[in-house]
């Protein structure tokens, strides 16, 4: 439910991050966010390829050795193994809550309160990947920070393509359309009052894709910095440590007050915005809503018994 998305929870969809800030979270989150990107008919094969897909994004970002890439497959097969038997048990309790909420209507407090079992939930999948990002940190050569520096321009275009080049009319459909895709593979097809709640949260949201293209920047280029601030002693350990940490507190909370508030206003929105549209919702499409959280419920479990 963060950022412009928010409504369209439970399935997750990219946030507009950073280039790099991308690949790190990869590693981080990809294990968590890979079990909502696809339908439920092949959960199971997005998941089960979640570390190659990883890999690869990776070295796209980076140009990995032979050694790096050999180092990041095993680091990622390690996360992976350990998210299957840590976290999905975790997930699967979240959706049996979901599923108790969905079958009446939904307070925002009880969307947010789901939101926040899922941030806690990646907060130690963060945890437990802290030392495989220190150990990359600190293998990063001067032409791999560059070549991250490229994908960063690139992304940012590709961003600024999407989000900042539209007229506001463009991007309030564009909106719609993404999140109208996302809510009716969870719902099912949506009639005309779901259609207007979705349009009216997306009319009173504070995004502001100005305001989220800068942090995107920000973040970018607190990355380069604390990459070669480690390069510039490899063998600091205790320095790395610190700096990455400190990086991915700065990530997930912004030192700018301002855009802090701006992100909280989101997510609150967020919230209100979902409880809006489900409880706009028919009891036909909140029984397809049910039995869609039970779909991804029983794949996770599957998934963690394997």
């Amino acid at each position: 439910m963060a950022h412009h998305t928010a409504v369209a929870a439970p399935r997750l969809k990219r946030t507009p991050l950073s280039g790099r800030a991308r690949a790190l979270r990869a590693v981080v989150l990809g294990a968590a966010m890979a079990l909502l990107l696809q339908g439920c008919s092949t959960v199971k094969l997005a998941y089960n390829q979640a570390p190659q897909l990883m890999a690869w994004q990776i070295n796209r970002y980076l140009g990995l050795s032979d050694a790096q890439s050999e180092r990041v497959r095993d680091e990622l097969d390690d996360l992976h193994q350990w998210h299957r038997d840590t976290m999905l048990p975790q997930h699967a309790q979240v959706l049996q809550k979901v599923q108790r909420q969905l079958a009446d209507d939904v307070t925002a407090q009880q969307a947010c309160s789901t939101y926040a079992d899922i941030r806690t939930q990646l907060d130690q999948v963060v945890s437990q990947a802290e030392p495989k990002m220190l150990w990359l940190a600190s293998q990063l050569t001067d032409s791999q920070i560059r070549q991250l520096e490229r994908k960063q321009a690139d992304s940012n275009a590709d961003w600024r393509k999407e989000w900042l080049d539209p007229t506001p009319e463009k991007l309030r459909e564009h909106r719609f359309k993404e999140l109208l895709s996302r809510a009716e593979g969870f719902y099912g097809r949506l009639d005309e009052p779901q259609k207007a709640a979705l349009r009216a949260f997306i009319a009173q949201s504070s995004f502001d894709p100005q305001r989220t293209y800068n942090e995107r920047l920000r973040r970018q280029k607190d990355l380069v910095h604390v990459l070669q601030t480690v390069a510039r002693d490899r063998q600091n350990t205790a320095q790395t440590k610190t700096l990455v940490r400190e990086y991915l507190a700065r990530f997930d909370q912004s030192p700018d007050p301002a855009y802090r508030s701006y992100a909280q206003t989101l997510v609150t929105e967020g919230c209100a915005g979902f409880a809006q549209v489900h409880n706009a919702t028919t009891p036909a499409q909140r029984v397809k809503a049910v039995a869609s959280a039970k779909s991804y419920e029983q794949d996770f479990m599957t998934l963690a018994a394997q």
